[in-house]
């Protein structure tokens, strides 16, 4: 009866896939923490996330929060397949990623800093429609200019990753919870972003600038990271 009693315990406590156990529900919960955590961190992705929900409301920010989770699954991919430990060990490739990453930050940062667009509202004509695909590039391209985010995600798998269980199904699982995370977070600030949207319409001029300001502090931060 003891034997039992552990027996259920245990397979309560790990997830099992084929008949082979590979990571403990202690585990995963740390790992949703920790993805939580970091998804609701504001960084690139967040603000073009924020400025275009604004500026055009939540429902057509869906291109762009498409295209962050794809640009999300093109690093985890990177990632496990080992690209960040070749990004460390060449300092130039790193640098050279590092810089153009920058320097789109900063493009965003200029283009937005100077935009005289003012808000949409439903009285007011839309006078610019960007495409789907522009929008999802725009998406991909903010979630891949920090060559840095890859070690990250390599710091963040493999540690709740067992060497000994399926690793295809770990990462799928672990990936799964990645992308809930932060899809769950995406549509937090679009739709918060278009709840106070009617509250800043009088102040388009300063927003932009406030927006395009965060952009151009990113990019000077992400240079400046590579000093370090």
């Amino acid at each position: 009866m003891l034997w039992k009693n552990q027996s259920i315990h245990y397979k309560m406590n790990r997830v099992e896939w084929s008949g082979v156990d590979f990571m403990s529900v202690e585990n995963w919960i740390m790992f949703f923490a920790v993805c939580f955590v970091a998804s609701m961190t504001p960084g690139p992705g967040i603000l073009s996330v924020i400025t275009h929900s604004v500026y055009h409301g939540a429902k057509k920010s869906i291109p762009i929060i498409l295209g962050i989770l794809s640009g999300l699954f093109l690093l985890s991919l990177m990632a496990i397949m080992g690209l960040g430990v070749l990004l460390e060990s060449s300092k130039v490739l790193f640098a050279w990623f590092q810089y153009i990453g920058a320097a789109y930050l900063c493009f965003i940062g200029i283009k937005t800093f100077r935009s005289k667009i003012p808000l949409q509202t439903s009285s007011t004509p839309e006078i610019q429609k960007d495409s789907f695909i522009r929008l999802y590039s725009q998406g991909i391209a903010v979630s891949l200019v920090n060559p840095k985010a890859i070690g990250f995600f390599s710091a963040l798998f493999l540690p709740f990753i067992n060497p000994n269980g399926n690793i295809f199904s770990q990462f799928c699982i672990l990936l799964l919870t990645l992308l809930g995370c932060s899809t769950v977070s995406l549509f937090f600030y679009s739709m918060g972003a278009q709840i106070i949207s009617p509250s800043i319409q009088k102040y388009t001029t300063a927003f932009n600038k406030i927006t395009g300001g965060c952009f151009i502090g990113l990019s000077v931060m992400l240079v400046s990271s590579n000093k370090t």
